[in-house]
């Protein structure tokens, strides 16, 4: 977890100070949801990954308003955190 938190403290130093405040938010949803996944047990977060995958895929396809792009970048915001906490969860406190 300590690693995550260098990183995500480079990450902050190299963005632009316009930038810098959606930078730290975002890391730190990623930071929040690694320390739940961790916090409910190990194993959870594929079942987690899999229900809200398909609480995705489901109200997208409920209706034709919504852009295959935005389903397609949620999605892939989403896989990004669930595999933040994944990490942590095998790698322990590196």
């Amino acid at each position: 977890m300590k690693n995550l938190v260098i990183d995500i403290l480079r990450k902050l130093a190299k963005t632009e100070s316009a930038a810098k405040e959606l930078t730290a938010q975002v890391e730190a949803q990623s930071l929040i949801i690694a320390a739940l996944v961790l916090t409910v047990g190990k194993g959870s977060s594929s079942v987690m990954s899999t229900n809200i995958e398909k609480a995705i895929l489901s109200a997208s396809s409920a209706s034709e308003a919504f852009l295959q792009s935005d389903v397609d970048l949620l999605l892939a915001h989403f896989v990004r955190l669930i595999s933040i906490s994944q990490f942590v969860e095998v790698n322990g406190d590196d």
